[in-house]
């Protein structure tokens, strides 16, 4: 029978114990940003640049990964290096190799996938950390915080792959052991963290060789080795990646294209209040001309103070209050669909929800249009408000189908 280690298995509870400093790293990192979207909905150029970074199992991704994200248009540089990871470096400190990078060197999307051959010892100056000793744990927690610290450094969204499950139980408990030290990090890091494990088992959560592919269709997934994959194993792989990006980047495009408030008719009149004077000559540029000239000016910025009084003492503090400029072409709208905007106006309804809330609900009738400008009644002898709210019975007209007063009148 198919034995996991435990160690995995508690990340339940460290994931539990962490929740809410994730959450609370999470909108840090929002508001820091400036942005609501994981990725920046601003690249520097008007192509997404995205860095691959790993061992070999990273190496073999890559040409699966370009295939998927070239319909995002998103360039996808290859980094990976083959035989190193995180625990063996050969001296190469994925952190600094980061922060060396020039400033024309920009990315914005991280893709990591480490582990395969982080199974050895770690060696420092005078040390050796054997794999799976706490000392080794805690150096390769180090090694993946000082990377994700350079990654946000550079302002890059951080999509770290965990491993698939690996062929026999000395990789398999290998593989479970970096993935724990991946989940926690990674989410008290900022980053994203994508499970790959389930999506290489089979029916019993077992390692397998074979699987479906893309199309469904089972095929060779893994080579011999137990750790690297066929075509079709990186192509599944990619998709892991490739799901959470795609998300990530309609959510970034739904935040940088805006639309400008308002119907067609007024952004046009925006536009055309803000054109400055034309330099051609003929019908068409007076008429812009003539129209730029009546456009009406800016209100400049001013300021204005209230006296207030605080402390104990009685001591009075003035408070100034500075209003904004305010554009000529707003204040243009404002007095052409002056109209308009006072023929919306209808009777409000507050109505009680559970739990403290109130919704407020607007109602507009016919006569409201040519009526807008008078005294209304107060709200809560409002017909709408005394029959839909109060629940009050009104009283009909003499002689209506609702009448039913006796005797009746002239009867």
């Amino acid at each position: 029978m198919h034995i996991r280690d435990p160690w995995r298995h508690g990340l339940v509870v460290v994931v539990a114990l962490v929740l809410a400093a994730v959450a609370l790293e999470g909108q840090a990192q929002s508001t820091e940003s400036g942005f609501a979207s994981f990725i920046t909905p601003f690249p520097t150029t008007d192509r997404y640049r995205l860095f691959l970074l790993g061992d070999s199992l990273a190496s073999g991704l890559a040409p699966a990964l370009t295939a998927d994200l070239a319909p995002q248009s998103i360039e996808v540089i290859n980094k990976a290096a083959p035989g190193l990871g995180l625990a063996r470096n050969d001296g190469i400190d994925w952190d600094k190799s980061i922060e060396s990078l020039p400033a024309t060197e920009a990315f914005q999307i991280a893709v990591v996938l480490f582990g395969a051959d982080d199974r050895g010892p770690i060696r420092l100056a005078k040390q050796r950390l054997d794999f799976g000793t706490p000392g080794w744990k805690l150096e390769y927690e180090r090694r993946v915080d000082t990377l994700l610290k350079a990654l946000h450094g550079r302002n890059v969204a951080v999509y770290w792959l965990g491993l698939p499950i690996m062929r026999g139980e000395p990789a398999l408990a290998a593989a479970q052991a970096v993935n724990g030290v991946f989940l926690e990090r990674v989410r008290l890091g900022g980053g994203k963290y994508i499970d790959s494990w389930d999506g290489f088992v089979d029916a019993d959560g077992a390692y397998t060789d074979q699987g479906p592919d893309m199309t469904g269709i089972v095929k060779q997934l893994r080579l011999a080795d137990g750790v690297h994959m066929t075509l079709p194993g990186y192509q599944k792989l990619a998709n892991f990646v490739e799901r959470e990006i795609t998300h990530d980047l309609a959510i970034a495009k739904r935040e940088r294209d805006v639309p400008l408030a308002g119907d067609p008719a007024e952004q046009q009149n925006v536009r055309d209040e803000s054109l400055p004077l034309p330099s051609g000559s003929g019908t068409a540029a007076g008429e812009k001309a003539a129209k730029a000239s009546k456009a009406v000016k800016d209100y400049p910025a001013d300021d204005g103070g209230v006296v207030v009084a605080s402390g104990a003492d009685g001591a009075r503090t003035n408070i100034v209050i500075v209003r904004p400029a305010i554009p000529g072409a707003v204040v243009a709208q404002i007095q052409t669909s002056r109209g308009a905007l006072q023929a919306d106006l209808g009777h409000t309804m507050p109505t009680d929800l559970m739990g403290g809330y109130t919704v407020m609900s607007s109602i507009a009738t016919s006569l409201d249009a040519g009526q807008s400008l008078k005294q209304q009644l107060p709200l809560t002898e409002n017909p709408f408000y005394r029959l839909l709210i109060r629940g009050d019975s009104l009283p009909a007209k003499p002689g209506r189908v609702d009448d039913f007063g006796w005797p009746r009148e002239g009867g």
